[in-house]
């Protein structure tokens, strides 16, 4: 209760219990416009009480029922209030969703696959393999197939006995049924004991981050906590690579390609470069420019030029030329309609010769060189761990796709160009930026989207594409790494909207503040998967050094110099776009 009148909490809860217990007799019609059922707990109080939802309540019926009340009468709810009802109804629904998948295990746990039992309230005596009649039971229960069901019965199952704490964090409404599935999807292809080595990891932080963001997490936890069956899973995704169509409607159809994650990037790149160097003039939107220069590409018809353009300027020109033969001591060429055409006679084969040269030069401006703009090489990026050049087995990362196996990061970072990173080894967050490149890039620029790697807007996983000044440069903030950070554009935008604020913290991390109050916080990159070192599973040193890491040690100098990785640049002959 809120606004106008704010009930006692004891009397609240009495008022509840009462409500829960017994009905409640209130006049009709009630004052607040509510049925009188829902409303008895407030009538019984102060009329011109409001019905609001305590987000500091447990999922269960106090939560339900004030969601149910303050959802009766909208009208009488601030914006701010509105937005309480819409979270305690997600939280419910992520309980409800939990707690149907517990229950689902339970009753497969009370039947075990290969056992003999009569059905539920079936003659006792009607004893039949379990698989006949229990996957049915649920399927009739949840509307669905009986395989489906069997695959209902599968997941909750391992929730309940591989995942309990996510189950448990689902259940009390802290992550959501996808963030759920993506745990369970991603450990799938491990043991159990490592499975839960990967939840442990995750699970903290996990109500905090965009389920991209997890994902991403989870790859390289699991690459991490496996790397031999990593490397051995890539494999053979690697032998079926393929290229498909699909037909559609309209007159469209899709191509796909499945690759390497390096070729697939690459690959992207350059057909992004290519389209943005078309003429800005081109009516044509990015995505038509990416996928028309794609096929040109496979189909070997992408040209320097279109030649009809050419013949266009070429015949302007000369039709120019031909005008100023008729006007001499005219030093302003006559008007000549797009498209003319004219017989030059009585003018030098020079003249002729450099206006044609002239008319060349303007019309190849117009269109895309694509060994100028892609470059010898396709650009991408992935950070290596020092150990992982010397030899060692933790994964790398391609920057915008996740892990990669070892033996990749190395043969990429071999023939790229290398920048060394150094990061704080129990935050994890960038300290240093090397500046030593092929080719001097700018340094600031590069820290701040090395430091950050994703945009820094509240549950965002989007790449960055501005740097902002947190202090504004108009208001004497200062152009450095402490000063700026990386945003997408939308975020980038609403940074500045009204309402909304920005609030830095010397740690680094952002808390965002909407207009309704709200709070979110983003850190910078955490580079610890990259400089932590891989558990040694055949010795004691995993133990030692959970036991160093809970004693909360500090860092030595030597440790904080060796807890570095190399961003590789593979295929850098120039300057490389800001990282």
């Amino acid at each position: 209760m809120s606004d106008a009148a704010v009930l006692d909490p004891v009397l609240e809860e009495d008022l509840l219990d009462q409500y829960l217990q017994r009905p409640i007799i209130v006049e009709d019609p009630c004052p607040h416009g509510i049925p009188v059922d829902l409303c008895a707990a407030l009538c019984s109080g102060d009329p011109t009480a409001v019905a609001t939802v305590h987000l500091d309540r447990p999922v269960g019926h106090s939560l339900a029922l004030d969601c149910q009340l303050a959802g009766a009468a909208p009208h009488l709810l601030t914006d701010a209030q509105i937005l309480d009802v819409v979270e305690g109804a997600e939280r419910l629904q992520r309980w409800v969703s939990a707690l149907r998948t517990r229950m689902i295990a339970v009753f497969a746990d009370r039947h075990p696959a290969g056992s003999r039992a009569a059905p539920p309230d079936a003659d006792p005596r009607a004893i039949a393999p379990v698989s006949r009649w229990l996957p049915d039971q649920v399927a009739m229960v949840l509307s669905l197939s009986r395989e489906q069901a069997l695959g209902e019965i599968a997941g909750a199952q391992r929730f309940a006995h591989v995942l309990p704490a996510t189950l448990a964090d689902w259940e009390a409404g802290r992550i959501d049924e996808r963030k759920a599935d993506a745990i369970a999807q991603a450990t799938i292809v491990l043991d159990d004991d490592l499975a839960r080595e990967v939840e442990a990891k995750v699970l903290t932080g996990a109500a905090e981050v965009p389920r991209r963001l997890l994902q991403d997490r989870l790859r390289r936890a699991v690459a991490k906590a496996d790397p031999d069956g990593a490397t051995r899973r890539h494999q053979r995704a690697k032998a079926d690579r393929r290229m498909s169509i699909s037909h559609g409607e309209e007159g469209m159809a899709s191509l796909w390609l499945g690759g390497t994650a390096e070729q697939a990037e690459a690959s992207w790149r350059s057909v992004d470069r290519l389209a943005r160097a078309v003429d800005a003039a081109d009516p044509r939107t990015l995505d038509q420019k990416r996928i028309d220069t794609a096929h040109e590409l496979l189909q070997g018809t992408l040209t320097l030029t279109d030649l009809t353009d050419v013949q266009a300027v070429v015949d302007h020109v000369l039709a120019t030329v031909a005008a100023r033969q008729h006007q001499p001591g005219s030093d302003t060429p006559a008007e000549v309609p797009a498209g003319a055409r004219a017989e030059v006679t009585g003018v030098s084969a020079e003249v002729v010769a450099e206006a044609v040269a002239q008319a060349l030069a303007l019309a190849l401006a117009h269109k895309p060189d694509p060994n100028t703009v892609i470059g010898r090489k396709p650009l991408i990026h992935v950070v290596v761990g020092l150990d992982t050049l010397l030899g060692g087995d933790t994964p790398g990362e391609l920057v915008g796709h996740g892990p990669i196996p070892a033996l990749t990061a190395r043969a990429l970072a071999a023939e790229g160009v290398l920048k060394r990173l150094v990061t704080d080894p129990l935050s994890g967050y960038l300290i240093n930026h090397g500046r030593t490149t092929y080719s001097p890039p700018e340094p600031t620029d590069d820290h701040v989207r090395a430091r950050d790697c994703t945009c820094r807007g509240p549950l965002c996983a989007k790449p960055i594409r501005d740097l902002d000044h947190h202090i504004p440069w108009a208001d004497q903030g200062p152009t450095d790494a402490d000063n700026l950070n990386g945003y997408c554009l939308g975020h980038h935008k609403l940074k500045d909207a009204p309402g909304w604020q920005v609030l830095a913290h010397p740690d680094g991390s952002l808390t965002w503040i909407s207009p309704c109050g709200r709070r979110r916080t983003t850190h910078p990159h955490d580079y610890r998967p990259f400089t932590d070192p891989t558990p040694d599973r055949n010795g004691p040193s995993h133990q030692a050094d959970e036991a160093d890491e809970a004693d909360g040690a500090a860092p030595t100098d030597a440790a904080e110099d060796a807890a570095g990785g190399f961003a590789g640049v593979a295929g850098a002959d120039e300057t490389p776009p800001p990282f």
